[in-house]
Parts: structure tokens; sequence; C-alpha cells
């Protein structure tokens, strides 16, 4: 069993909060944390239909101990019990008495926000991150890239494509049909299918909305449910400078390149070898990668890019208070002084202490003011 680079910090910021919630992307591991972190606390699955009526209807059948503590597994399913959680956690707001797990975001934070303001801390929690599973050894970037990061697919050793394949399914039958959005089902997958290909690229609504047949209001709709279901992330633009013409549009990632790559037809690793998107997987990648960094501490993650609408593009911002640290990421094994030209374009313009250069190859080393990191050593990055 892997140990999660956020217990640490599950533990620590929970005190104070009577309740902690859990949320993240189906099979990302959510379940397994909460038992390990919580192992004696009673755990309660409201997937089964059977408790859920239960506790609809007489709560304290099930909350049997008034002081006792309770893991809630997809809790989403039951959301009018949170009432009766609030009502527990303030006769006795022991730090951590509930643990709330939910893998299904698409109504959840509303009904957190109306029934437990103030009372939970929320965790957010991605599949595995690249350290988490290769503290011991280096696999193939290819493999890596190609396999992706979901927890059941590494734990038991399953064929990509059966796991990728298995989860689409799951996704699209057990949490899109219960959306009033999604009407038809094979356009929805083919949506999917197009906003995988655009993992790293600019958002154009137009295009998809062409390119699917449906609206503008409806690929809006979808993106949405792809977000709140931790299937892709949005980049923002970085656009405090106000003397520069700055591109206001997000940019759309997937938050797993296995899934990226099932989704775009990508048969094995070798298929990565010379594939046309294999530098936006890469930077899928990376970019997960540095969420889950700030995700696994607790922490928001101020993550941008810039854009100029002159074509000056630098990948990553990482805005810490005044401090900017912008990120290069390039697919290359080999290092060349072209792969941080827009780093030093950027900085004729802007004031930063330190940039940096995540790229595909081996070797870590300062090239003039960069840093320069393989992909293999992020986590050195993130502590900078």
């Amino acid at each position: 069993m892997y140990r999660r680079s956020m217990q640490d910090a599950l533990m620590d910021i929970a005190k104070g909060f009577p309740i902690i919630t859990i949320t993240g992307p189906r099979q990302s591991g959510k379940t397994t944390l909460a038992k390990m972190q919580f192992p004696d606390y009673i755990y309660l699955d409201l997937e089964n239909p059977e408790l859920r009526l239960i506790l609809e209807h007489d709560p304290r059948s099930v909350f049997t101990d008034p002081d006792g503590s309770y893991i809630i597994d997809e809790f989403q399913y039951a959301p009018n019990i949170l009432s009766y959680i609030k009502m527990m956690a303030d006769a006795n707001p022991r730090s951590a008495r509930f643990i709330l797990t939910g893998g299904n975001q698409f109504s959840m934070m509303q009904h957190l926000s109306q029934s437990l303001a103030g009372r939970t801390a929320v965790f957010q929690l991605l599949p595995f991150s690249y350290r988490e599973i290769y503290q011991n050894h280096k696999p193939e970037l290819n493999d890596m890239l190609f396999r992706g990061f979901y927890p059941r697919l590494i734990d038991q050793d399953m064929d990509a494509q059966v796991f990728y394949t298995s989860y689409i399914t799951t996704y699209l039958e057990r949490d899109v049909r219960l959306l009033s959005q999604v009407q038809d089902r094979d356009l929805f997958f083919k949506f999917l299918g197009l906003c995988a290909g655009r993992t790293g690229s600019l958002l154009n609504k137009n295009s998809l909305a062409n390119e699917t047949g449906v609206d503008n209001k409806t690929v809006s709709n979808w993106l949405s449910i792809l977000q709140t279901s931790y299937i892709i992330h949005l980049l923002q633009p970085w656009h405090q400078n106000l003397n520069k013409r700055l591109v206001k549009t997000p940019k759309l990632y997937f938050l797993d390149s296995g899934l990226a790559c099932r989704l775009l037809r990508i048969r094995d690793a070798s298929d990565l070898v010379n594939h046309p998107l294999k530098g936006q997987i890469f930077e899928t990648f990376v970019v997960s990668e540095l969420l889950k960094s700030f995700y696994n501490r607790g922490a928001d993650a101020p993550l941008f890019f810039y854009r100029e609408n002159s074509g000056l593009e630098v990948d990553i911002l990482i805005q810490n208070g005044a401090n900017l640290l912008p990120i290069e990421i390039k697919s290359a094994n080999v290092f060349n002084p072209s792969l941080v030209s827009n780093l030093k374009l950027l900085a004729k313009s802007m004031n930063y202490q330190s940039a940096l250069l995540i790229y595909g190859g081996d070797m870590s080393f300062n090239w003039e003011d960069v840093h320069v990191y393989p992909y293999h050593k992020m986590d050195s990055v993130l502590w900078i």
C-alpha cells in the first residue's frame, strides 16, 4: 500500500475542524486514505441504497453513538444528512469527528457551503503523484505517461486499456447520466475525446461546439461537468501586468495523462514516441503534478500561465504573494538553449527571482539563471 503525501497535511490542518471533507475524482483513493488515516472510525458507505434510505428517514438509528467518530463515504448521495452531522458536530466539536468523502462533486460543494460553513476543512485528492509511486525506480517516460496514475490501476497492476475503458464507462453511466444537462451519452463521449485532443491548449468553445454539433451553452455546461468531476482543469491566464496585451482565455488540461491517452485512442506506450501530441501530454503530466503538490498540502494551487497576444508564452507562473516563479515545460530528452528562450524574453518585462525548466531528460543543472530539472526530480522543484 502506497503512503499518500496528503496524510501529514490531513492531520495537521484537521486540528480545529470537527469535519473533514475529501473530494476528488472516482478511483483516486479517497476511501482508502480515510480508512488508512482513521482506522478505528465507524464506516458508512452511502452507495448502499438501504443505508441511504434509513439515514434520510431516521439518522439516529445509524449514528447510535452521539459522540462517536465516523467515515461517511459518498455522502453526496444523501445530502440531507449534513444538517444532522452539523448538529452532532456542534454538540461535540472534537477535531476530525466526521470524515466525508465524495467522488461526485456536481452538487456536493453547494450542500457543504450551505450546511457546514466554517466547520469543515476541504481536501482535494487527485490520483497518485509521481513521487508517491516511483520513489525507488524511474519508469520509462512514455510508459509512465501512457499508464497514468490512478491507484487501482497501479495497485493491481492492471492493463491500462482495460482500466480506462471501464473507468470511462463507469463515469458516463454512474455520474454523467444523473445530470439533466447530458441528454446524449454518445455525443458527450465525442465531446470528451475532442477535449482530450486539446489538452495543453487554449480553450476554444466555438471550435468544440462546431465539432460536437451543440451550442456554446451546452459546451459550457459540459466543461463544468468535467471540471467538477476532476476530469479536466482550466488553467487561468495571469494578467496583472496592465501594460501588456495578454490572452484572457484559459488553457484546458486533463488531470491524468493516462486517461487522455485512452481518449486519444493511443494503444500503447510506443505510440507516444512520434505522436503529434506527445509534448502536450507531457505538459499535461507536469501541470497535474504541480496541482497535486499544492492539493496534497491542503493548499489552493496558485498556478497560472502567461501568454501575450504577440505570441510570447510561458507555460506556468506560480504566484507566491508578490513573487512569481515562471516554469517552462518541454518533453525534449536533450537540453537545448532554445528550450529557455521564452524565459529569457519574459525576463525583459517581468521581475522574478528564479526560473525553471522541466524537461524529458535526465540531468539537473543551471543554465545561466534558469534551473533545469528532469521530470523525475520534480519534487525538488516544488519546494524552491
